[in-house]
């Protein structure tokens, strides 16, 4: 069977299914090893036709709105892949919810490469494995990669409903991911920090060749490899970097500085891959492919793809209501602040347009009011991001003030239990103590200055969806311990605008000792 004819029988399943697609052949399951070599309690494993399954990974976007989404840095600062790959500014958001997960949106990524087997198995033939069953499917197009992601998800609707993740009674459906998708779920998402997300690839403390497959003896060899052998990235996905480059979903375009070029070239292939130097594994990597040649299609040894598993964004009327009411509050919640005690400068504008009757004229007050609105909602996120980094210093804070007091508590106690006779090491000890007190008293003093302006620049209301937004955030990083100092200084916060002060004792005596 040639290279070309499992696509070609896809292609036929997509307008007329035939038998061995439209339902489940009885074929025994295949073993774990061939979809998720690695298994973890948070895997979604979905099933395939000839008794297969693919695995993916939850990637969490704390949001709270119907139209939130996450401000990401994507790119890198290298000076020779500028043109394709500076740093530019990009937006992530995910389409399924949790009533139990408050204030977190989130997508689904293949935790691996689809594999050869994988692409097989929609092929209306369901080949017994092989020793390349785990290989990822390269030789493939952007067109194939979309087409099989297609007919899965139509396998999955008539086969395996109840198993697809839903939003508003919507099925999920699988596609290649966006490349905002692809790198944010590279870098690690929200599992690590804003200053490690930005480095040019996620933490590798057991060295590259433990979690990426380069080109060198000491890794790939020139070959590709079978998927799940090596490390995951914070977010549990494998080979995200190197072995296989992967298609997104979006064409390839020029980097313009600080955004992407409005020419769409071929299409765009991410991560490097096998024969990629280590020098060059980044997660801002992005390549064109160019569909065809002087020969015709192009295929590479290199290239193939992973899905993404995303939900509609308008998935049911009571959603579009949202949405619409999202859409509208969106100028609003910033014209104060803006406008000071004049009227909202948004409605100002919209009443001259009514005013004014020349065609050309009103759609330049149209295009003025656009503007005013993207300027407003642009404070708004930026005075959410700087709200939620205020609150974030206030928890290290009351978390740093528990740590004072159990280093103070534990000098006491020393000393106390120190007889007359070790006199000098007990004024040792009461000189460090003297020290540790200090460091006490003044990083008390720094946690209420913290919540003094926090109360004089944001509202509660802010305060308070932004206090949620990063609890989510530290979950994502196992560091949930914190969640608790955050609800302390909201708390405090609190007590502090209805006071007008804070005593410092009862203050001190509510953060608790770990």
């Amino acid at each position: 069977m040639s290279n070309r004819t499992p696509i070609l029988l896809l292609l036929g399943a997509l307008t007329v299914p035939g038998p061995g697609f439209a339902a489940e052949p009885a074929k025994p399951g295949w073993p774990e090893a061939l979809y998720n070599p690695k298994a973890d309690k948070d895997d979604l494993v979905l099933p395939m036709p000839c008794g297969g399954a693919m695995t993916f990974r939850k990637v969490a976007v704390p949001a709270e709105g119907a139209l939130d989404d996450r401000r990401v840095e994507l790119g890198g600062g290298e000076a020779k892949f500028a043109y394709s790959e500076n740093s530019r500014r990009d937006w992530v958001g995910g389409g399924f919810t949790d009533p139990k997960a408050k204030n977190l949106h989130a997508f689904y990524i293949g935790k691996y490469e689809v594999t050869r087997q994988q692409y097989a198995a929609l092929s209306g033939s369901c080949a017994e494995p092989g020793e390349e069953a785990r290989l990822p499917k390269v030789q493939v197009t952007w067109a194939e990669a979309v087409a099989f992601a297609g007919a899965y998800s139509t396998w999955l609707v008539k086969n395996a409903l109840d198993r697809l993740p839903a939003e508003d009674g919507a099925p999920g459906f699988v596609r290649l991911p966006t490349e905002a998708e692809w790198e944010f779920a590279a870098r690690g998402g929200i599992a690590v920090s804003d200053s490690v997300f930005v480095q040019p690839s996620f933490p590798m403390p057991e060295g590259a060749a433990s979690y990426v497959w380069y080109q060198g003896s000491e890794s790939a060899n020139n070959e590709l490899n079978a998927i799940g052998l090596l490390k995951p990235n914070p977010l549990g996905l494998y080979d995200m970097l190197g072995n296989a480059g992967e298609f997104v979903l979006d064409p390839f375009r020029l980097n313009k500085l600080s955004r992407l070029h409005g020419q769409a070239g071929g299409q765009t292939v991410k991560g490097g891959d096998f024969r990629t130097p280590l020098a060059d594994i980044r997660s801002a990597a992005r390549e064109e492919f160019v569909p065809t040649d002087k020969r015709g299609e192009r295929r590479s040894p290199s290239t193939g793809f992973r899905l993404a598993l995303a939900a509609p964004s308008l998935p049911s009327t009571q959603r579009i209501g949202a949405v619409r009411k999202a859409w509208e509050e969106l100028p609003k919640a910033a014209a104060a602040a803006i406008a000071g005690p004049q009227d909202d400068p948004v409605k100002e504008v919209e009443v001259l347009g009514a005013a004014v009757e020349d065609p050309a004229l009103k759609q330049r007050i149209r295009n003025l009011s656009t503007v005013i609105k993207s300027s407003i909602q642009t404070s708004n996120e930026q005075r959410a991001r700087a709200a939620r980094s205020e609150i974030r210093v206030g928890a290290y804070l009351a978390r740093k003030l528990a740590d004072d007091k159990r280093i103070v508590a534990t000098k006491e106690r020393q000393i106390e239990a120190l007889s007359e006779a070790n006199q000098q090491l007990r004024d040792g000890i009461r000189r460090a103590l003297e020290t540790d007190r200090a460091t006490l008293d003044f990083n008390l003093g720094y946690y209420i200055d913290t919540l003094t302006q926090l109360n004089a620049e944001y509202p509660e209301a802010l305060m308070l969806a932004q206090a949620e937004v990063l609890k989510r955030e530290f979950e994502a990083r196992n560091l949930a311990s914190l969640n608790g100092f955050i609800d302390l200084c909201i708390r405090h916060a609190a007590r502090l605008r209805a006071d007008g002060k804070l005593d410092h004792p009862k203050t001190l005596g509510e953060i608790p000792v770990p």
